[in-house]
């Protein structure tokens, strides 16, 4: 069986790419290395052939990139594309293959690799049909997922996590090896939870870009199983946390931050509730659905371990024996979703699913990550300038009021 995992070299993705290998399965990653695309995350599956750059795509503009001749002209888009590639690439090998020989080259390269990973993006319908039809899962990840940026930027997250997945839809229902598609939703869609936690019957009423344009999505892939009867199935994880997380989100932010003894930015009265999931739990929860979840069926995943944000950042400085005085309350963001919560009874009675372990040694475990994994996060913090232009649009000159 080979498994088709857009956006597998994000956090989530990486995590279930390394899941899957371990599980001796056939994996092809799509990814188009955007900011949180990290080919560290699957370094010890990456080798001196097995990282295929098509050599043209719709997104680059049916770039050459092979080509670095002074007579030909590139628009400044196609420029910084370049180089935002071969910064990604810099300390790997890549190999670069006409788009008519994707899919033979692909299947090659499987029969000795665990992972073939394929530089792309999910709107380019080309590369997209090319996988499609050698796929018998699809897991889609790929997205634009941080809700500060969906409000700085909302284009980016409609033309990825709509369009996007409108793509890869398309060229599904005319795959006919395909068996399962697995669309990874989100928690958010549901909006705020008050008087009980979500179960997958209760209407989605998103508050953001980023959870409309995910809501929208969600309901794209059940219309399809619907009306071309897709093998599709809709899966809303809650907050995950864990390794190889990019360092914009809470844990990860306020770890690096207190390791290097700088102040912790906690919107508002940092009260705010989000259930947390491991990532290596929503891996299984995955497998499980995948083996008996039932095609058109959403099925939430939940980590039952809701906490204030708050408490989040005391843990975390508790663990690195860092003083709260680090705390600096900042201006809360637009429309701060108060809490969410997730019921997900159907994935543990109809799918047996259940919960392992405790929420406190899996924090403290993944902050010791970030501890022992120090130079994976100091190339972005330290070197990564969109990240920093970021980092200070949104932190920068926010205080509390």
């Amino acid at each position: 069986m080979i498994y088709l995992i857009t956006g597998g070299a994000g956090f989530i993705g990486s995590n279930y790419v390394n899941h899957l290998i371990a599980s001796n399965q056939k994996v092809i990653i799509l990814d188009s290395l955007t900011y949180a695309g990290n080919l560290k995350n699957i370094s010890l599956h990456l080798n001196e052939d097995n990282i295929l750059i098509p050599a043209t795509q719709k997104r680059l503009s049916s770039i050459r990139i092979e080509a670095e001749s002074a007579s030909i002209d590139f628009d400044y888009d196609i420029i910084a594309e370049k180089k935002r590639l071969a910064d990604k690439t810099a300390c790997f090998h890549t190999k670069q293959i006409r788009m008519e020989s994707l899919t033979d080259e692909v299947k090659h390269l499987l029969i000795k690799n665990a992972l073939v990973f394929v530089y792309g993006n999910i709107c380019d319908s080309d590369i997209v049909s090319e996988l499609m039809q050698i796929s018998d899962y699809v897991v889609n990840f790929a997205a634009e997922t941080h809700v500060d940026r969906s409000i700085l930027e909302p284009d980016m997250f409609i033309r990825t996590d709509m369009y996007g997945t409108y793509i890869l839809l398309e060229a599904a229902r005319k795959s006919e090896n395909l068996k399962k598609f697995i669309h990874i939703s989100t928690d958010e869609v549901y909006g705020v939870a008050t008087d009980h936690s979500f179960t997958e019957s209760d209407p989605i009423n998103p508050r953001n870009p980023y959870s409309a344009s995910k809501a929208a999505a969600d309901r794209l892939v059940y219309a399809y199983n619907q009306t071309y009867r897709l093998p599709a199935t809709i899966v809303r994880p809650s907050n995950n946390f864990g390794p190889c997380q990019y360092p914009e989100k809470l844990i990860p932010l306020m770890t690096i931050k207190a390791i290097r003894n700088e102040p912790l930015p906690v919107y508002g009265d940092g009260r705010q509730i989000r259930d947390w999931l491991y990532v290596k739990d929503t891996a299984r929860a995955l497998d499980c659905i995948i083996k008996k979840g039932n095609i058109g069926e959403v099925y939430n995943i939940a980590g039952r371990n809701e906490r204030e944000n708050i408490d989040i950042v005391h843990f975390i400085l508790m663990q690195l024996d860092k003083p709260k005085t680090l705390i600096r309350h900042i201006d809360d963001r637009p429309g701060h979703d108060r809490r969410y919560s997730l019921d997900d009874t159907k994935i543990c009675e109809e799918l047996g699913f259940s919960h392992t372990g405790n929420f406190e040694d899996k924090m403290a475990s993944t902050i010791q990550w970030y501890v022992d994994n120090q130079e994976w996060w100091q190339q972005i913090i330290d070197y990564d300038s969109e990240y920093k232009v970021f980092m200070q649009s949104l932190y920068g000159s926010k205080t509390k009021s």
